[in-house]
């Protein structure tokens, strides 16, 4: 028998806290921005917590802490629109450090990615969806009910065969692709900082803090919030590239539609040629997600087991909404969540349109607050997407002055291509 070695949620949350504390709080400058930023960070561990650890029916209590902690990161992103400059703060940790502990903890998240059994990591999500198909139930269940000496134990009455293996065949393809979008993530967020931060630590520090934090390990298995997380740091990586970044973006939000208001974001942020080649890119792959899903609904199915999330869980088809939903809007009249909707609206016209011209750094905290802002129209459990904005949110933490970094135009291009022939 395996003895209880007593190390609960609450004792191990404390323990992430003190470790982030540890390495990346300047001791030295105790009211500096980034150490207001990483408590920060912490704020919406209470809410997160009381969904995954409570028993019986959940209350709004802890949706109600999460909208308010959601509130506070998305006026700290607009906050950094006036806060271009960035003291250069080093960890208490040296890059081997860091290379080490990132190294470490990406292949124990990875391998428990994997291994997790399937009720604990959807018991363990907050942000796992209750409305699903009966027969997906039940194949869960029926896989899961294995065992420990590694026999398999009779399948339940209702469970065809062919479900369960469908239904696993599902679950080992979301576990794929939740596990290369940590990956993704960690490997975007170190090249980030290597390339266009011009400043290695900071890329290996934000990197680290993604691990380190207990919401990667919560919502571990959340391809929902991953393959969009990853695909969104991809286009920060291509930004200079618009064709690119539409096609990571349109797929993003594609498979999440709170990524939607990304596209106005992009589309303002580049100008001319650049503009269009981005909107067409990220509209076409946008449409092509939308259309194959309605014209086979069969192929939408196998998205959403594997994590993609669809138009009516996020409330945006009227009449459409799942029969059981959970969250801070269960069992509101949808009217009430109009008004908010028409503000998330404004706010995102509002941003593609202004700063005029972005740089780099507010393209980031702009994303972030775009996916912030999305949580409170979010109809299936709002607020507890936390790792699909995670990523953008230690972007700006750890950010270098990113003035100079703006889209690329189209002019200085055409230039750069048509110079070599001429000289030659």
């Amino acid at each position: 028998m395996v003895p209880d070695l007593g190390l609960g949620p609450e004792i191990w949350l404390l323990l992430t806290l003190l470790m982030s504390v540890s390495i990346f709080v300047s001791f030295r400058r105790p009211w500096s921005l980034r150490n207001l930023d990483l408590l920060l960070l912490f704020v919406l561990a209470p809410g997160i917590m009381a969904l995954v650890g409570g028993e019986g029916e959940t209350t709004i209590v802890p949706f109600l802490w999460l909208f308010v902690g959601t509130g506070l990161w998305l006026l700290r992103c607009l906050v950094d629109l006036g806060l271009p400059r960035r003291p250069v703060l080093e960890p208490n940790l040296n890059a081997p450090g860091l290379t080490c502990l990132s190294a470490g903890m990406i292949a124990l998240l990875v391998a428990e990615t994997i291994s997790l059994p399937i009720r604990v990591g959807e018991a363990r999500n907050p942000a796992a969806s209750d409305d699903r198909p009966s027969d997906a139930h039940e194949a869960v269940g029926a896989v899961s009910r294995v065992p420990g000496d590694g026999t398999v134990g009779p399948l339940p009455v209702p469970t065809r065969p062919g479900v369960v293996r469908w239904r696993s065949t599902q679950i080992i393809l979301s576990r794929v692709l939740a596990g290369v979008a940590h990956v993704g993530v960690v490997v975007g967020l170190i090249l980030l900082g290597r390339g266009h931060f011009k400043r290695p630590i900071a890329g290996l520090s934000a990197a680290a803090l993604y691990l380190v934090l207990p919401y990667s390990r919560i919502e571990v298995v959340d391809s929902g919030q991953l393959v969009p997380a990853a695909l969104i740091v991809g286009a920060l990586l291509w930004y200079e590239r618009p064709v690119r970044a539409g096609l990571a973006i349109g797929l993003a939000a594609g498979w999440m539609p709170a990524g939607i208001g990304l596209l106005p974001l992009w589309f303002g942020f580049y100008r001319g040629r650049q503009a269009w080649g981005f909107g067409g890119a990220s509209l076409s792959v946008l449409g092509l997600c939308v259309g194959a899903g309605r014209a086979f609904p069969p192929l939408s199915r196998w998205a959403e087991a594997m994590g993609a999330r669809g138009l009516a869980e996020a409330g945006l088809l009227p009449g459409l909404e799942p029969t059981t939903t959970a969250g801070l809007w269960s069992g509101i009249d949808p009217a009430y969540r109009l008004p908010v909707l028409i503000a998330y609206l404004a706010l995102v016209l509002v941003v593609s349109i202004w700063p005029l011209r972005k740089n780099l750094g507010e393209l980031i905290a702009l994303s972030a607050a775009v996916l912030l802002a999305s949580q409170f129209w979010y109809l299936e459990k709002g607020g507890t997407m936390v790792l699909l904005y995670l990523p953008l949110l230690l972007l700006m933490m750890f950010r270098p002055n990113l003035s100079s970094k703006r889209a690329p135009r189209a002019d200085r291009s055409r230039e750069s291509e048509t110079l070599p022939a001429l000289r030659a």
